[in-house]
């Protein structure tokens, strides 16, 4: 039977990769003054680093009930990693912490789901 990590898990993960980028055209753009130091080409890796992890988290997530893959623990990487950009641009420790909540609700319904679907059949 399919996991719901994948769904679940996976929109918040896609939806970050959006926003990281986002997040790297405002800190170029607005010459923020603790990212003045770094180039453009250094921000875009920083993202980049971010957005790899976050296709490889959404790759290896549990595509069945019951299955053990590294891909949640990747998400926490993950957004351990945002939460850390917070110190380039001061305003993505808020966006982490959004996204921190919304990754461990998703995580949470998914596991729930999973033992109910699994307990059910």
């Amino acid at each position: 039977m399919k996991s719901k990590y994948p769904v679940l898990c996976g929109s918040i993960l896609i939806c970050e990769l959006v926003v990281v980028y986002f997040a790297v055209l405002t800190t170029f753009g607005l010459s923020v003054k603790s990212a003045q130091t770094l180039t453009l080409a250094q921000l875009l890796i920083g993202a980049s680093v971010i957005a790899v992890l976050a296709i490889i988290a959404v790759i290896l997530l549990p595509r069945r009930i019951g299955e053990k893959r590294p891909g949640v623990i990747i998400g926490w990487v993950v957004q351990g990693l945002l939460l850390a950009s917070g110190f380039v641009l001061t305003s993505m420790f808020f966006v982490a912490a959004l996204f921190i909540a919304l990754w461990a609700v998703a995580v949470y319904w998914s596991a729930r789901i999973d033992r109910e679907v699994a307990a059910r059949d």
